[in-house]
């Protein structure tokens, strides 16, 4: 008989942490989801047990603020939603575990860095033997045109940091890198594995997860295409010719529970472009398809249970729009964790 668990979920506007949220909703645990957010404009506040608004953790003081929340609230776990809060859990988990008793879901500080720079990721993946895409660090725009020539267009110019495709371009010749280059922060060059494309195709977003005995399980590999930076198509399938490749980056990389892998198959094989050591944009489809990972997570690092290897199901994920009802109330007058929202039984 598991005991009742206090989860909090951070940025539940976002993607993620309505994944997570709906990943809690079908496990078979006894949890009271609590969700979170820097402001009240945010749909899941209105559809979780509880809700509450916490400062944005770059603000000066947030640290006690959110030791406050943590304390008030009763939370027993906390799963990060939002990837600004990432590396705030990460540098604070020790003081918050000590201060509250919680249980913080976050990786180490230094496998967050080199999963949020998309240069480390491709420096990790060379320096452990594992497939890459060639990448490099024009310091200026003729350094870049230079770069990209001898790598031979198309190329891949982008931010080093960001997600949802933000600041991502297909370069096909010089006078669009010319043009792309200066609104580019941080701006890196990598070799092309493959043109995204609208159908079910060579890009894949994967996961394997670590438990707290430092085994890992999986992978959940899935195919995909991409829609506003977010996963639209997902087509759930046994893709065995990616299994070593990611329980290798699973063993290599220090991690907490989740670690998703976006990855494009070349002719030479598979080829990882992006590392999240994070829950990801898919984690309700995962959970749909048996491979649960908040659920993981509480059974193995809350619970103390030991975790079986998934049994995952095929089948294909199509994502739609939805909206959140909270009817006679204002704007100025809605307040989370008072006022409950509703979704409408369309079809």
């Amino acid at each position: 008989m598991h005991k009742n668990c206090r989860v909090l979920v951070t940025g539940a506007g976002s993607g993620v942490g309505q994944g997570i949220i709906k990943a809690l909703r079908v496990s078979n645990l006894p949890v009271t989801i609590i969700s979170s957010d820097i402001t009240c404009m945010n749909s899941a506040l209105y559809r979780t047990d509880e809700a509450i608004i916490l400062p944005p953790v770059e603000d000066e003081g947030s640290l006690n603020e959110i030791v406050f929340a943590i304390e008030k609230n009763r939370i027993d776990v906390v799963m990060i939603g939002s990837e600004f809060d990432l590396l705030f859990f990460s540098k604070n988990k020790k003081k918050l575990e000590e201060l509250t008793g919680v249980l913080i879901i976050a990786a180490p500080e230094e496998t967050i860095n080199i999963a949020d720079d998309k240069w480390l990721t491709a420096e990790f993946l060379r320096e452990e033997g594992l497939p890459y895409a060639e990448a490099a660090l024009p310091s200026n725009q003729d350094e870049a045109v230079k770069i990209a020539e001898e790598m031979g267009y198309p190329v891949v110019l982008k931010a080093r940091s960001g997600t949802s495709s933000r600041n991502v371009h297909i370069i096909n010749d010089r006078q669009m890198l010319m043009d792309c280059f200066a609104s580019t922060p941080t701006p890196m060059l990598q070799r092309v594995i493959d043109i995204p494309t609208s159908e079910l195709h060579t890009e894949y977003t994967c996961s394997v997860f670590k438990d707290v005995n430092g085994n890992v399980l999986g992978p959940f590999t899935a195919r995909r295409t991409v829609k506003g930076g977010t996963s639209w198509h997902v087509e759930v399938a046994a893709f065995n010719y990616l299994n070593e490749l990611l329980l290798q980056i699973g063993n290599k990389m220090d991690f907490m529970g989740s670690l998703n892998v976006q990855l494009m198959m070349a002719e030479s094989g598979p080829i990882p472009f992006e590392i999240n050591s994070r829950f990801s944009g898919t984690t309700a489809v995962r959970a749909h398809f048996g491979f649960n990972e908040p659920e993981m997570t509480l059974r193995s690092f809350y619970y103390g249970e030991e975790i079986p290897e998934p049994v995952i199901k095929n089948g294909i994920a199509m994502r739609y729009h939805e909206e959140v009802f909270i009817d006679n109330v204002s704007a100025s007058d809605i307040k989370p964790g008072v006022h409950k929202g509703y979704v409408k039984q369309w079809f």
